[in-house]
């Protein structure tokens, strides 16, 4: 996992299998930085309470301190299109 800035958007990108993909950088529960968290297989793990999040679509896995199934006490993480060309990331922030 790394965090990247893409203009002035934290973007976090997480290689899975594969594929790269872009969420956003910071935990919408206590502004914790993913980037300084774990990753398990697709699961982004947050270093301040431990919400568990799907690196692959965002959604909430775990509530803070492995709540599951979640309890909605956390929102889902933002997920922007990715696509590598001649080996740079390309992330899009567009709608």
């Amino acid at each position: 996992m790394r965090e990247v800035h893409v203009g002035d958007t934290s973007v976090l990108l997480v290689r899975i299998s594969e594929a790269v993909r872009a969420i956003e950088a910071i935990c919408p529960h206590a502004g914790g930085i993913l980037a300084d968290g774990t990753l398990s297989g697709s699961r982004v793990i947050c270093p301040v309470h431990g919400a568990t999040f799907d690196g692959l679509t965002g959604r909430v896995l775990a509530d803070p301190d492995g709540v599951e199934p979640p309890q909605g006490g956390v929102g889902a993480l933002q997920v922007y299109p990715t696509r590598v060309v001649d080996g740079l990331v390309e992330v899009s922030l567009a709608d």
